[in-house]
């Protein structure tokens, strides 16, 4: 379970979670060969998808970002050296990705929890609470946010984090410190 009550959605990517055979599959994509690309993009588009829509709350505008973020996954995968490091890289781009988004936009949205399926939906879940903590989520700066997502929701370790964001490990754990300090300061002043 995740500090949201939900069951943690630890990405796995359906028959690649075998290390062996997204290892294979990756060296293929930087072979050029399309159906090896075909594979990471049915694999991966759904997390990525639900990351978009975190930041966006915009599904016209999810799917784009998800384009962009392919995009640039399948022009630049031959620069990358290992195929171990894929997973990280490839979550890399689609932050740095949202990331930029934020930048241009200046203010992010955070999608409903309940919309994405990452909260169970008891009857006695209060829809006042939930709201709040979306208004909690959107009020994070942007790598707080991004940082929140990929451990509390998303099920992350810290050392993926810093992998993923390119920052120490220490530098991960600080903001997602910081951002939980700032989710519960502000439902507790609800």
């Amino acid at each position: 379970m995740n500090s949201l009550g939900g069951k943690k959605q630890r990405t796995e990517h359906c028959d690649l979670k075998n290390k062996d055979m997204l290892f294979d599959t990756v060296k293929r994509c930087q072979a050029g060969d399309t159906a090896a690309m075909e594979h990471i993009y049915n694999a991966y588009k759904s997390s990525l998808f639900n990351l978009t829509y975190r930041f966006t709350r915009d599904f016209s505008l999810s799917e784009d970002l998800l384009q962009d973020i392919f995009l640039k996954i399948f022009t630049h995968i031959k620069k990358l050296r290992s195929p171990e490091a894929f997973n990280g890289w490839l979550y890399r781009i689609a932050t740095n990705t949202c990331m930029s988004y934020a930048r241009k936009k200046g203010k992010t949205k955070e999608v409903s929890l309940m919309e994405l399926g990452d909260v169970d939906s008891p009857e006695n879940n209060d829809n006042q609470v939930r709201m709040q903590l979306e208004q909690a989520m959107d009020a994070l700066p942007p790598k707080q946010k991004i940082v929140f997502q990929l451990h509390d929701i998303q099920g992350f370790t810290n050392i993926e984090i810093a992998d993923i964001m390119k920052c120490s490990e220490g530098t991960a754990k600080s903001q997602l410190f910081k951002a939980r300090i700032k989710i519960r300061k502000f439902l507790g002043s609800k």
